[in-house]
């Protein structure tokens, strides 16, 4: 493999780790908004359950 074939495969493989590490990030994200749904989710089901007590003592 000639010198310059092997740059042009060190570029390539350079630019598909670039890639990777951004699809990570992007999975970083994607995690966090994820946790971030489903703390929101058990905040909303504990204010059901508060609500649901509440009527359940008033009826």
């Amino acid at each position: 493999m000639s010198s310059k074939n092997l740059f042009r495969v060190s570029y390539q493989l350079s630019a598909i780790s670039y890639q990777l590490s951004a699809i990570s990030y992007q999975l970083s994200v994607i995690s966090y908004q994820l946790s971030a749904i489903s703390y929101q989710l058990s905040a909303i089901s504990y204010q059901l359950s508060v609500i649901s007590q509440r009527l359940t003592a008033d009826g």
